[in-house]
């Protein structure tokens, strides 16, 4: 896989674009790989089976609202 430091993006955006519409690249920070960038096509490949979803708080279904609510409720020392 290739990787760029996050440093180089604005310089080279179009090299790390062309590189990561082939596959994913890393982005690096301090020498050390932080970041992942794909095209949308090879990350819906990859995670479209997923279940697992992010909401918006005011998007949340109910039910996870009430079990974070719940939690919050009982407080951190758990």
């Amino acid at each position: 896989m290739k990787q760029y430091p996050s440093t180089d993006l604005k310089q080279n955006l179009g090299d790390v674009l062309a590189a990561a519409s082939q596959q994913p690249v890393f982005i690096t920070r301090h020498n050390k790989p932080r970041y992942v960038l794909m095209s949308i096509e090879a990350y819906e490949a990859r995670f479209a089976n997923d279940s697992r979803r992010a909401y918006a708080a005011k998007d949340a279904p109910a039910e996870h609202v009430e079990m974070l609510e719940e939690y919050a409720a009982r407080g951190s020392g758990d």
